[in-house]
C-alpha cells in the first residue's frame, strides 16, 4: 500500500495555500499530491482509503514528509474525525492564517473572476455565507483540536509568509 500522508495543510483559502504546494513540492524530502486540493476528507471521503493511498503511490523513501495541501479542511465538520479515523498515525498539519476581511476579498475576486459569485461585493457577503464562515479560524481550529494535539498544528501569518517566504 501507498504511504499515507504525515502532513497536511488544512486551510484555509486565499491564505498562501498555492504558493505552499509550489514551493513544497519542489522540496527533495517532500512528497506532495501533484494536484493541490484532493478534497478527499471534505468532498470524497466515499471514494475510500484505498483511493486515497493511491494519490500517494510515488512517494519514494527519501521523500521525509508526504502531504497534501487542501484549503477546505479546516471549514468541514467532518473532516478531522475524517482525517483521526484514516490515518492513526496523527499528521502535522498547518493553517496560514490571513487578515479575515482581507481573504474574503481575495476570495471574492477569484470567485468574480470565475463569474461564480456576484458582482457586487455586498451582495456576495450576503449570498454567500463561506466568506465570512471561512474567516472564523478558531472554530475550524476547535474542531481539530478535539482529535488531535495541539503540538500538531503549525500556524503561519500570511503577512509573515508574503514579507519573508
Amino acid at each position: 500500500m501507498s504511504r499515507l500522508p504525515n502532513f497536511i495543510y488544512i486551510g484555509p483559502d486565499k491564505a498562501g495555500s498555492s504558493w505552499l504546494h509550489e514551493i513544497l513540492i519542489r522540496h527533495p524530502e517532500v512528497y506532495l499530491t501533484p494536484a493541490k486540493d484532493l478534497y478527499y476528507f471534505d468532498r470524497y471521503y466515499d471514494r475510500g482509503t484505498e483511493w486515497y493511498a493511491e494519490q500517494f503511490k510515488d512517494a519514494t523513501p527519501a521523500h521525509r514528509i508526504v502531504g497534501e495541501v487542501c484549503q477546505d479542511y479546516l471549514f468541514d465538520k467532518q473532516a478531522p474525525g475524517r482525517i483521526a479515523q484514516t490515518l492513526p498515525e496523527a499528521p502535522r498539519m498547518m493553517v496560514s492564517l490571513r487578515d479575515p476581511v482581507e481573504r474574503a476579498w481575495s476570495s471574492w475576486l477569484y470567485a468574480r473572476k470565475h463569474g461564480i459569485m456576484s458582482p457586487d461585493f455586498g451582495q456576495a457577503l450576503r449570498e454567500e455565507p463561506s466568506l465570512l464562515e471561512h474567516g472564523r479560524y478558531a472554530s475550524g481550529l476547535d474542531r481539530f483540536s478535539e482529535h488531535f494535539a495541539r503540538d500538531l498544528f503549525h500556524v503561519a501569518v500570511f503577512d509573515d509568509l508574503a514579507a519573508d517566504p
